[in-house]
């Protein structure tokens, strides 16, 4: 399994501990920390403050005032590196999240699929426990703006998804899809079915070309599905 890369900017300097809960308290020198309620072990790394972290999440969220001068003023990044397995696994990381997120951190950036999510976005968005793979998953716009990808899927050891912008809701597809992949154990092969039912089944069909080249951070050596109504 690839390793997923949670970073939280903090409001506290990178020799300070920062207490998850008032037990797990993450110290300048941790190198692995239980986040209670999840079973995933997480490697951490503490590092000092970033001048890019606010460009980062202005890219992906709208801001307000407000998130804006806590996001430039933060004082240390606090990464959490670890592997998931099961949708079980995602559920509890993103319960860890919001943990984190309630112990004062100021927003996580998920840098295998290149989302940022702040507080409240990530609590309304998916404080409720439904869709957990959404944050997970980056959604880019093909360069003939004809065809939507994903980013990110490499975490789940699954190729990423490709769909045309001419069908409904493609943006739904892929997110349905992808958990059909990974939660219900389609195979991740061209030929595969998935069914929604109502009618709605898609075939997936291998893609010859990527957006990415094979040196790219992006780039996921799995390759590209292209999911087609059938």
């Amino acid at each position: 399994m690839n390793q997923f890369v949670l970073a939280f900017p903090l409001p506290i300097a990178a020799d300070e501990p920062f207490a998850v809960t008032e037990i797990v308290k993450v110290a300048a020198d941790t190198k692995t920390v239980m986040i209670p309620g999840c079973s995933v072990l997480f490697n951490v790394v503490r590092q000092g403050a970033s001048p890019d972290v606010l460009e980062i999440f202005k890219e992906h969220c709208e801001l307000t005032a407000e998130e804006e001068q806590v996001l430039s003023s933060h004082k240390s990044l606090l990464f959490l590196l670890g592997n998931v397995k099961s949708m079980n696994d995602v559920e509890m990381v993103n319960s860890a999240i919001l943990k984190m997120l309630d112990a004062g951190a100021l927003g996580v950036y998920m840098q295998q699929a290149g989302t940022a999510w702040t507080v409240e976005a990530f609590k309304d968005v998916f404080g409720g426990g439904e869709c957990p793979m959404d944050p997970w998953i980056n959604i880019i716009e093909g360069e003939d703006e004809k065809t939507l990808y994903t980013l990110g899927l490499s975490t789940f050891s699954l190729p990423d998804l490709c769909i045309s912008t001419a069908i409904e809701d493609p943006e739904e597809a892929l997110m349905m899809a992808a958990e059909s992949l990974f939660g219900d154990g389609v195979p991740a092969k061209s030929g595969s079915v998935v069914d929604w039912g109502d009618e709605e089944k898609y075939v997936l069909r291998q893609e010859t070309k990527g957006l990415f080249s094979k040196d790219a951070p992006e780039y996921n050596k799995q390759g590209i599905l292209r999911i087609v109504k059938k």
